[in-house]
C-alpha cells in the first residue's frame, strides 16, 4: 500500500487516478551530469602533452644529432673505431680518459685496465657501478649510447656517423628504441610514459614515485613492474629492465632526463620537471 506523510492511503483520497492503481509512476529521466571542468582540464593536459611532445621532438633531433657528431669527433681525435666492440685495451683507456675529461667524472684510475672492448661492452651497470661506485653508471651510460649508434650505424648501412637530419634514418631508429610502437592509440614517448605512471600514484606508488616533484626527482621502486607495464603498452611481452634502462639512459644525451646530483640506484630526475 501507498501511504502520505500522515498515514493515510494514497489511493484512498484519490491522489492517484484510479486507472493506474496497479502502476508505479516511473520518474522522469535525469540527463547525465557532464564535468565540463574536468572535460576542460583534460583537454589542456592533452593539449600541453602535445605541445610539449612536438618541442622535445625538435630538442631530440638536434641533441641526437650532436651526440653523433660528438662520437664521430672522438673517433678522429682518439683514433678509435666507433664500434666499442672493436677496441683493444688501449682504444678502452683513451675512452674512459676522453670520457672523464669531456663529463668532468672522477677519474677511475685503474678500474677498467686491461679490458678490451669487448670485455668492455660484457659488463652489466652493476659491475661498473661495483668498478668505480661514484661514476660507473655514467661511464655505462655513455658506453651504451656509443654502442646504440654503432648498432645504428650497422642497421641503416651507413658508411659514418653523419647525421641524417629531423627526418634522416639515424634519428628514426633512435627514436624505436624508446617509443610506444603498439597499434593502439597515438604513441607515447617513455619519458611521456612515466610521468602518467607518476601521476597516479594511487595506482602505481609501490611501483614508482616522486622523491622531489618540483625538481622532477623520481625512484622506480619495482623495475619489474614498471618494465612490464610499458611492455604492455608497447604490445611487447618481453621487455625488461635491461632494455627500459636502456631506453632511460639514451635520454641522458638528450637533454631530457639524468641522474640527479647525488646518484642513487634507480632515481632519476627529469631535466625539464614541467
Amino acid at each position: 500500500m501507498l501511504f502520505g506523510a500522515d498515514g493515510g492511503n494514497w489511493v484512498s483520497k484519490g491522489l492517484i487516478p484510479v486507472g493506474h492503481r496497479g502502476e508505479v509512476q516511473k520518474e522522469p529521466e535525469q540527463c547525465p551530469i557532464i564535468d565540463s571542468q574536468g572535460l576542460h582540464h583534460e583537454l589542456e593536459y592533452q593539449t600541453s602533452l602535445h605541445m610539449e611532445d612536438h618541442s622535445l621532438e625538435q630538442m631530440q633531433t638536434m641533441v641526437v644529432g650532436e651526440v653523433l657528431k660528438d662520437i664521430e669527433t672522438a673517433c678522429k681525435l682518439l683514433n678509435i673505431s666507433a664500434d666499442p666492440m672493436e677496441w683493444s685495451t688501449s682504444n678502452v683507456q683513451k675512452w674512459i680518459l676522453w670520457t672523464e675529461h669531456q663529463y668532468r667524472l672522477p677519474q677511475v684510475g685503474r678500474s677498467f685496465q686491461d679490458l678490451s672492448g669487448r670485455d668492455l661492452c660484457t659488463l652489466s651497470e652493476d659491475s661498473f657501478r661495483d668498478r668505480s661506485p661514484l661514476c660507473g653508471d655514467v661511464l655505462y651510460a655513455h658506453l651504451d649510447i656509443w654502442k646504440s649508434a654503432a648498432w645504428m650505424k650497422e642497421k641503416t648501412g651507413q658508411g659514418d656517423m653523419r647525421y641524417c637530419g629531423g627526418s634522416g634514418v639515424v634519428s628514426e631508429c633512435w627514436a624505436d628504441s624508446e617509443v610506444d610502437s603498439s597499434s593502439s592509440g597515438q604513441p607515447i614517448h617513455l619519458w611521456q610514459f612515466l610521468k602518467e605512471l607518476l601521476l597516479k600514484p594511487h595506482n602505481y606508488g609501490r611501483s614508482i614515485r616522486w622523491l622531489n616533484k618540483e625538481k622532477g626527482i623520481f625512484k622506480i621502486e619495482d623495475s619489474a613492474q614498471v618494465a612490464r607495464l610499458w611492455g604492455i603498452r608497447k604490445n611487447r611481452p618481453a621487455m625488461n629492465y635491461d632494455k627500459l634502462s636502456r631506453s632511460i639512459r639514451q635520454y641522458y644525451k638528450k637533454g631530457i632526463i639524468r641522474k640527479p646530483d647525488v646518484s642513487q640506484r634507480l632515481v632519476y630526475q627529469f631535466v625539464h620537471p614541467q
